[in-house]
């Protein structure tokens, strides 16, 4: 057991996730990487070490930011990064190490509001938007108490419609939310450890710019716009849902076709990266979108495998 190195990581991975309370909002960015330390870890060195690190990680935020803060970092942070070590550990495709790592918080957290919900007797709908109505109440108070009536009254315009249609579309914007958080975690950590010789044999998997979403995915996304069109809330909702979730992926494809030519134009991984995140940052990601789609068809990078002879 390497106790120096578990140590290390536990408290570079509380440092991280702690930096979103003191760094106004570039915190908030860096702390989305908690999880790197712990993954890093236990690819490097073993999943004894990587698990230990977790649990002092957690033990550590709980003493440091109260127990409710310690348990939600376990059961969210913590999960994402053991999904994401065994996806490493085991070379599993991208998309599916993504997708572990991401779909084990919300299914943790999930649970325990089935639990919640399913003993209080409350509706849950009415509950997030009851819990958004106050904190909209509550921030529009914290503007006012400090000068700033502009803010404040922009927090107050928040209209019933805009969280009407928030609280319906928040389970696809919650598992976006957390693979996108995932999957950013997996290609840092995956750039990080293949730096060292002979780690690319190991880790198996492909870089992001050869990257491409199975093509019968596209059906999963005509599928969402029909139920959009289709009359009625509960399709439409469901529609929604499914369309987030499917322009996620179809951004992420279009990022890897973006990322193919940055580097076949020999630009430094720095500058790559921030030249995507401003894409992403702009309306352009509408485009960006709509580049993975075509994708499928295209298939400007020719990364898929040609089709047999008739």
């Amino acid at each position: 057991m390497n106790y120096q190195a578990t140590l290390l990581a536990a408290a570079q991975t509380v440092a991280l996730f702690l930096s979103a309370f003191f760094i106004p909002v570039l915190g908030q960015a860096v702390a989305l990487f908690a999880p790197v330390p712990l993954i890093l870890l236990s690819v490097r060195t073993g999943r004894h070490e990587g698990m230990l690190a977790l649990f002092l990680s957690a033990a550590a935020i709980s003493g440091l930011a109260g127990w409710h803060t310690g348990v939600v970092f376990l059961f969210t942070f913590c999960l994402m990064a053991a999904g994401i070590s065994e996806g490493l550990l085991r070379t599993w495709k991208p998309e599916t190490t993504a997708l572990v790592g991401g779909l084990l918080p919300v299914a943790a957290l999930s649970l325990a509001a089935a639990y919640y919900f399913g003993h209080s007797g409350k509706n849950p709908v009415k509950a997030v938007e009851e819990y958004l109505r106050s904190n909209i109440a509550e921030a529009a108070k914290v503007y006012t108490s400090l000068g700033l009536t502009e803010m404040a009254k922009a927090v107050s315009e928040v209209s019933e419609t805009f969280i009407h249609f928030l609280v319906r579309l928040l389970p696809a914007v919650v598992i976006a939310t957390s693979v996108l958080q995932a999957a950013a975690c997996y290609g840092f950590s995956r750039a990080v450890v293949l730096r060292k010789p002979g780690a690319g044999t190991a880790l198996g998997g492909m870089p992001l710019s050869a990257w491409h979403a199975p093509d019968v995915w596209v059906w999963g996304l005509i599928v969402s716009l029909v139920l959009i069109m289709i009359p009625g809330e509960t399709a439409k909702f469901t529609g929604g849902n499914l369309a987030i979730l499917y322009g996620v992926v179809y951004l992420t494809q279009g990022i890897a076709v973006v990322d193919h030519y940055l580097k076949k134009a020999q630009i430094k991984t720095f500058v790559r990266g921030l030249i995507q995140a401003i894409l992403l940052a702009l309306p352009s990601l509408v485009f960006i979108i709509a580049l993975g789609v075509v994708d499928i068809w295209a298939d400007f990078r020719k990364v898929r495998a040609p089709l047999p002879p008739a």
